[in-house]
């Protein structure tokens, strides 16, 4: 009996062991809550002066699942799902009215608006993913921006004219050290208009330097829009940093040419982190114009897991480029908030 068992024993560890040895699968739950309080003039129904409270300046809020698995020889399976939400009133936000340039109509918000994919990583052989994910414009154009693409759009310049995510992607990205890359296509499914994009990325030593080129259609392919960027960022010293970046989009058939270029310059001295950061939009051809902005921001460290901040901001707009969203009157406004975000 004693043997027999033994023997039983041992072939039962021996059929596990495939099993045994390969990672159990993974699941992280993550989140972020930024909240600001914020005053501006120009911003009113009447055109003065209003104080709101709203998204994080330069994070969205989010809440976020992430799940990985092992399949063994240096393949890993894994799924990214985020959730946006505006922490001042609990609403979903990546709004949308109409589908476009790659994204389905979204008038109430999305559940998971941020992010929605799938995919399969091979290490040195690059990843795959599939679903609603971040155009690699906004991406790789974060590279040269200290706090990447800002969340209000009052201290953005590029996302408007790039967007921030797409639905319907499919993304191939290989990193090789130094070097990193990335293409994508969107299926624009008969609704939303189709797009491509290609990207790459090259760091060495304190230099970080940035390409990427794509196009989109429109939902019903009346118009193209052709989106070209780079930029660089330099590690000046250990506490200073410098970033510099372009981009350019042209509209094919109405002629729309936007030229923008943003610049900026980082100090960490402790707990506390001091950016100035400045650009320019110049349209031409529909509706010629410009719009500037210059914002200083600081951020005080509480732990690693909450910090406060404040921002103070100025916009400007000239001849006839149309009036954001955040103004209600033409001229320039000028705005102040403070923040507080914690991650968990």
């Amino acid at each position: 009996m004693r043997k027999s068992t033994l023997s039983q024993a041992l072939v039962a560890g021996i059929l596990c062991h495939p099993l045994c040895a390969r990672a159990e699968p993974s699941l992280t739950i993550y989140g972020l809550l930024d909240t600001t309080v914020r005053t501006a003039t120009h911003a009113g129904a009447d055109g003065g002066r209003l104080s709101s409270m709203g998204d994080g300046a330069f994070t969205g809020s989010r809440l976020g699942f992430h799940g990985s698995e092992d399949l063994g020889d240096g393949l890993k399976a894994f799924f990214s799902i985020e959730q946006g939400l505006d922490p001042s009133a609990g609403t979903l936000t990546q709004v949308m009215a109409s589908a476009n340039y790659g994204q389905s109509a979204a008038p109430a918000g999305r559940a998971f608006g941020r992010e929605a994919l799938v995919g399969l990583s091979a290490g040195n052989a690059g990843t795959l993913t599939l679903g609603r994910q971040y155009t690699l414009a906004n991406a790789f154009s974060s590279r040269f921006q200290p706090n990447a693409n800002p969340n209000q759009e009052v201290l953005a310049l590029l996302v408007g004219h790039q967007l921030i995510r797409q639905d319907n992607m499919v993304k191939y990205a290989i990193d090789l050290d130094a070097f990193s890359a990335s293409i994508s296509k969107t299926l624009g499914e008969g609704v939303s208009g189709s797009s491509w994009a290609i990207a790459g990325a090259y760091k060495v030593g304190a230099m970080d330097l940035t390409a990427y080129a794509s196009t989109m259609e429109n939902f019903d392919k009346s118009e193209t829009r052709r989106i070209r960027g780079l930029g660089a960022a330099f590690e000046l010293t250990q506490s200073w940093k410098a970033y510099l970046g372009a981009m350019r989009r042209h509209d094919r058939a109405s002629g729309q040419t936007n030229e923008v270029w943003v610049g900026a310059l980082t100090y960490a001295a402790g707990s506390f982190i001091y950016t100035l950061n400045c650009g320019e939009d110049r349209q031409r051809r529909v509706s010629e114009g410009t719009r500037q902005l210059g914002w200083l921001h600081v951020d005080y460290l509480l732990s690693k897991r909450t910090d406060v901040y404040a921002v103070i901001d100025a916009n400007r707009i000239t001849g006839a480029y149309p009036l954001p969203s955040f103004m209600t009157q033409r001229g320039q406004q000028r705005g102040a908030e403070l923040g507080l975000r914690h991650r968990f």
